[in-house]
């Protein structure tokens, strides 16, 4: 009992470490912002290919501090210098970082803060008059739209409806 006790807290103490600096390269030109949220100020911008190490983290966030500007951006811009490829050099702190370290080489898809609706939750909207204001406020017309598309080089194509079964 003293045993798993004490692994334990072993265990407890090492994933409550500071996060140690951590090499990445930014995976698409990406806005730096003030804080670990989307509606945190800009503070740089970063291009893709810069490289950097991670300070801190989030949630989902991380800090990166780069030669050209610091900030945090959502850490799937980033990708993380592969640790578990050699598995060693990094003074024993190989099986920590495989369970509680960056993700690393791994092809799934992720979505987050996303679920569906059900019955419940649609009966428990409330109307917010201030929220459809701001959601009238991104209309547009047709040919303001077709004139942005255009200024961004996308051309129109038309697609067939396909037959039903």
């Amino acid at each position: 009992m003293r045993f798993l006790g004490a692994a334990f807290f072993t265990i407890l103490a090492t994933l409550a470490m500071p996060v140690a600096a951590q090499q990445v390269v930014v995976e698409k030109d990406t806005e730096l912002r003030g804080d670990a949220s989307s509606t945190a100020p800009v503070v740089g911008k970063v291009a893709k290919g810069t490289n950097g190490e991670v300070t801190d983290k989030k949630g989902a966030w991380v800090n990166l501090k780069t030669t050209g500007a610091t900030g945090w951006l959502f850490s799937f811009n980033v990708r993380f210098a592969s640790s578990a490829a050699g598995g060693g050099g990094d003074g024993g702190a190989g099986t920590m970082n495989r369970l509680a370290g960056p993700r690393t080489n791994v092809s799934v898809t992720s979505t987050l803060g996303t679920r569906g609706l059900d019955k419940e939750t649609l009966g428990n909207g409330v109307f917010d008059a201030e929220q459809m204001q701001l959601l009238d406020s991104y209309a547009t017309t047709r040919d303001a739209a077709q004139a942005g598309a255009t200024g961004a080089g996308l051309a129109s194509a038309s697609v067939a409806y396909l037959e039903a079964k």
